[in-house]
């Protein structure tokens, strides 16, 4: 699950341009609390880039100093052993230490809303709830485990949609507006109808936001294969999806090794599944995505995943995300249910949903 912070820290970003050239120097002041980290390195990093640091420094007596010069703000992060802390990078003297941040107008924003949005009562019900889902002894208290844990995620993202709707509201010409526009299209159910006809009265600094526009395209992918539609072909590393199912009423599931809610599903559903009906014409596609490591590395994980879980039906296996991206798919597992004749006639499905699916469609 998507960590509750992250959704936090991502909505709560203002854009105050420096208006002239002598306007637009910042100072980050870091305080570690401590000396423990003396002699390591603080790191600055632009979230735009996160693969190069945009400047570093030496601990000295628990604290650090970054300056520069900011044309336009930017989300920021301040690396080090111990602890990442995120914030935004404008003019002025920015203070950052461990869960605090402020100093500017919108790092005191950013600050107010993580104070906003705490979920600490929910995420510790979370901590009581996901062993019983992960350590479940049989598929009903799974499911009965998992029932309460989409509860919870339920009131959490009200509690989202409230406060980014709000901001929105007020700044809806700014980065501000976009980054909690991003966030209401992240948490809200939101179709590629719905989203596109919400960004059309939006303002360009919204409507151009890059992760709003990525947002926009992967909801075309998942309406493009929608319920109705004619299923769109997969070239994994050994074959063709087309090469398996043609004329057969198929399941496919994208999956991954490390994914513990696929390997529930595998268990619990999909290997008893492929048993039970096999020879009443279906047939199971595994669709391996997103695994880890190199390519030994994931074929050794898929391999072993394959054994654990019993896993007798078919597999491809997808290096590339190509397949994940054709579908839209933003999370595993991703379970859809095809027709003979080539028609999706089920998206999202999970637990007993998979086997009325499978029933239903066999008797056409």
């Amino acid at each position: 699950m998507k960590k509750l912070t992250q959704i936090v820290y991502s909505v709560a970003v203002m854009a105050i341009l420096g208006a002239c050239s002598g306007k637009n120097q910042f100072t980050i002041h870091g305080d570690l609390g401590g000396d423990s980290l003396d002699g390591t390195t603080a790191y600055l990093v632009n979230l735009a880039n996160p693969d190069a640091a945009v400047d570093s420094v030496t601990i000295t007596g628990g604290r650090f100093v970054f300056s520069g010069t900011v044309d336009e703000e930017w989300i920021g992060v301040v690396a080090t052993e111990a602890f990442n802390q995120q914030f935004i990078v404008e003019p002025g003297v920015i203070s950052v230490s461990p869960g605090e941040i402020g100093g500017t107008p919108l790092n005191d924003s950013l600050q107010a809303m993580n104070t906003l949005l705490d979920m600490s009562d929910i995420e510790a019900e979370m901590q009581i709830h996901l062993p019983m889902y992960y350590n479940a002894p049989d598929a009903a208290t799974r499911a009965a485990a998992e029932r309460v844990l989409d509860s919870l995620q339920e009131v959490s993202n009200k509690r989202i949609l409230e406060a980014c709707w709000h901001l929105y509201r007020s700044n809806g010409n700014n980065l501000l507006g976009a980054m909690a526009m991003e966030s209401i299209a992240q948490v809200g159910d939101f179709n590629y109808e719905q989203l596109d006809s919400l960004l059309a009265d939006a303002s360009p600094r919204v409507k151009n936001h890059k992760p709003l526009q990525e947002k926009l395209a992967q909801l075309s992918a998942v309406n493009a294969t929608s319920v109705g539609k004619r299923y769109t072909d997969v070239q994994g590393v050994d074959g063709k999806l087309s090469d398996i199912i043609d004329g057969k009423v198929a399941l496919v599931d994208f999956w991954a090794s490390w994914c513990g809610p696929c390997r529930n599903e595998i268990k619990d559903n999909l290997v008893p599944l492929w048993k039970k009906y096999k020879g009443q014409g279906l047939v199971i596609v595994g669709l391996n995505v997103w695994e880890r490591g190199d390519r030994a590395m994931r074929e050794a994980a898929h391999q072993k995943a394959m054994a654990d879980l019993g896993i007798e039906y078919p597999q491809l296996v997808d290096s590339t995300r190509t397949a994940t991206t054709a579908y839209g798919v933003s999370g595993i597992p991703q379970i859809l249910l095809i027709g003979r004749d080539g028609t999706i006639l089920a998206r999202d499905l999970r637990g007993a949903a998979i086997e009325e699916a499978i029933v239903e469609a066999l008797k056409k």
